[in-house]
């Protein structure tokens, strides 16, 4: 006659193995991180900021209001960051479920020291292509304007006026990007060749006086296109003569 004595021990293990999977399903389901990115100093709301798990490289942008919500599991860490501001990390603590985190980031400090290399990309070049293409679906992204050609009218130019379009939040917002993103390029193209390293080496001077020469003295990015190095050399050394000189003193950038 057939024993059926095996039959407890062989539920009891599927048992146990189902347990296990429940446990390990438990252990790896992915945690709702929600917050929002505002500017420390200026309690502004920061947008288009990125938010991006370092482990998976998955990454969200915040809404205009500064908000975001991005998927991650217990232990990723997270990456924080927007143009002209100290990056920030912070790594994800449950385990399921959501957990929130409000960032406020710090502007970056100017006059960072900066290190010349000699490749077929500079520095500058490579940072600008990076920043281009983390935010490029908002900088390809076309400003609606006030004039909606796609609309024709059945009289007078065939023109909608829509004003709704230019002024509505999300496309002040996009512009407002747009112009910070502009700015950002252009100071940190005169960060990069007009450096702490570089003008304390024409200059020779260090410390508060370094930093209070560089900040009353600054070619604007114009000029600054134009200029090889010795032509820079020449006109920061100038200025440093009159500086060392008489402090109160000041060139206007074209002399």
């Amino acid at each position: 006659m057939r024993s059926c004595r095996p039959f407890p021990a062989i539920a009891f293990l599927c048992l146990l193995a189902g347990g296990l999977r429940s446990e390990a399903q438990a252990q790896t389901l992915p945690v709702t991180v929600r917050g929002q990115v505002t500017d420390t100093d200026r309690q502004l709301v920061l947008y288009p900021a990125t938010v991006r798990n370092k482990q998976t490289n998955y990454r969200v942008f915040t809404d205009n209001g500064g908000y975001y919500r991005i998927t991650a599991n217990q232990g990723d860490t997270i990456l924080v960051s927007f143009i002209g501001y100290m990056p920030q990390t912070f790594v994800v603590a449950n385990s399921a479920g959501v957990e929130t985190h409000d960032i406020r980031l710090e502007l970056q400090e100017r006059f960072l020291p900066s290190v010349e290399v000699s490749e077929k990309w500079n520095p500058y070049q490579l940072d600008s292509i990076r920043r281009y293409e983390e935010y490029r679906p908002f900088l390809e992204t076309k400003n609606r304007t006030l004039v909606d050609t796609d609309k024709r009218s059945q009289g007078g130019f065939g023109l909608t006026f829509s004003p709704f379009t230019r002024y509505s939040r999300r496309q002040k917002d996009l512009r407002k990007f747009k112009e910070l993103y502009a700015r950002h390029e252009m100071q940190s193209y005169i960060d990069y060749r007009y450096s702490k390293t570089f003008v304390q080496r024409v200059t020779g001077l260090t410390g508060d006086s370094l930093l209070q020469f560089m900040n009353k003295y600054q070619p604007p990015y114009d000029m600054l296109r134009q200029m090889n190095n010795e032509t820079l050399i020449y006109w920061i050394s100038e200025r440093a003569q009159l500086w060392r000189k008489d402090p109160s003193a000041t060139l206007k950038p074209e002399d």
